[in-house]
């Protein structure tokens, strides 16, 4: 079981939706029973909601987010992942000044698909703002897929 962990800051905005939009393409392909989605944020401990706009980017798209709870990382969310996967290059660092030996596993999403920048934070943004992150999100992750199944054990 190949076990991804997402991370932004307050795990309302970017990382519930790129755990949503992968998890929606992980069942689509029929790998449930070998990938696992799960997303924290550095700050995002009280069990909030999504935000509104992330929830709207994410109903344009037919996936329903509003279930989602925030979830502050831990050093063990960590350890038990396979791969990391960061919405920017702080939260990247904040991962490793958390555990160092993690950085062999650890990458900004727009790293792990071989190009450079960050996933900018839409919170307080309209829901246009909303879309655009959420576009670039999911064109992140369909670059990435090939990549992810080959972690996952598919050839």
């Amino acid at each position: 079981m190949l076990r991804i962990l997402v991370v932004c800051t307050g795990n309302t905005c970017r990382s519930p939706m790129a755990e949503a939009l992968l998890a929606a393409k992980v069942h689509k392909a029929g790998k449930t029973d070998q990938i696992k989605i799960l997303s924290a944020g550095l700050a995002g401990g009280g069990a909030f909601p999504a935000s509104y706009g992330a929830m709207m980017a994410m109903s344009m798209r037919r996936i329903d987010i509003t279930g989602h709870a925030s979830c502050q990382l831990l050093p063990e969310y960590i350890e038990a992942a396979d791969l990391i996967l960061t919405m920017t290059g702080s939260h990247k660092r904040a991962v490793l000044k958390m555990l160092p030996t993690a950085n062999r596993k650890v990458y900004t999403l727009a790293e792990f698909t071989g190009y450079a920048g960050d996933v900018d934070d839409p919170f307080g943004g309209d829901t246009e703002v909303y879309r655009l992150c959420a576009e670039q999100i999911e064109k992140l992750i369909d670059i990435a897929w090939e990549k992810i199944l080959l972690l996952a054990g598919d050839s």
